[in-house]
């Protein structure tokens, strides 16, 4: 993206949800932020447990929240405010596809920062009309991540197992998927992967028409 003229002399903040947004978007938002001015500050918050990949992202700072609820969404907030107060960035985006960040978008605009907010589709309006512009990341790619897990499975995978091995292959959740449990996501995908067992013994297969 072309800098508009002017934009090197402002400072941009990248603050991130990490507990909300896939780190599969980090290479766009970094060039959505450094479009806008000199991104001078990019962080990424959560609980370590929660949001493994975003830790190791290169050239961010990982703000760990600790495992209180809404700890990050809270954190990330102070962080904003201290940073508009101190002078350290003129522009924010703020990523997530949380609601609740509308109070801090508005806030910050109140003050005069422009703020640009980022979310995947599931991003409330509210927040979208709070946010000076709205960037819009799109579905990510990780319904086709995951079909590639399991692609490598060749018996698939314990119910049980599903968890551990997603994060740590590919540092996505639950939240990542718009889903309750990964049992109703793989029913909701009858198609792509086959259930067998019950209870513990549930075993999670990609069908052979899915495959990659």
């Amino acid at each position: 993206m072309m800098q508009a003229q002017g934009a090197a002399t402002r400072r941009v903040a990248l603050l991130i949800d990490g507990e909300n947004v896939s780190n599969a978007f980090t290479g766009r938002l970094i060039l959505e932020a450094a479009g806008h001015g000199a991104l001078t500050i990019k962080r990424v918050y959560g609980s370590a447990g929660k949001i493994p990949g975003w830790e190791n992202a290169p050239g961010f700072a990982f703000h760990h929240a600790g495992p209180g609820k809404n700890a990050a969404d809270i954190l990330l907030a102070v962080d904003a405010m201290e940073i508009f107060h101190k002078g350290l960035a003129d522009i924010f985006v703020l990523v997530s596809s949380d609601g609740d960040f509308r109070h801090l978008a508005t806030r910050l605009r109140e003050e005069g920062a422009q703020v640009f907010g980022a979310g995947e589709d599931k991003a409330p309006e509210a927040f979208r009309k709070s946010c000076t512009h709205w960037i819009a990341l799109g579905p990510s790619d990780a319904h086709e991540r995951i079909r590639g897990v399991f692609s490598q499975q060749a018996e698939g995978l314990l119910i049980s197992q599903v968890n551990p091995v997603i994060k740590g292959k590919l540092g996505l959740g639950l939240t990542h998927v718009d889903a309750k449990t990964w049992r109703k996501y793989f029913e909701s995908r009858p198609s792509d992967y086959i259930i067998s067992g019950q209870g513990p013994q549930t075993r999670i297969a990609l069908a052979k028409s899915a495959g990659t």
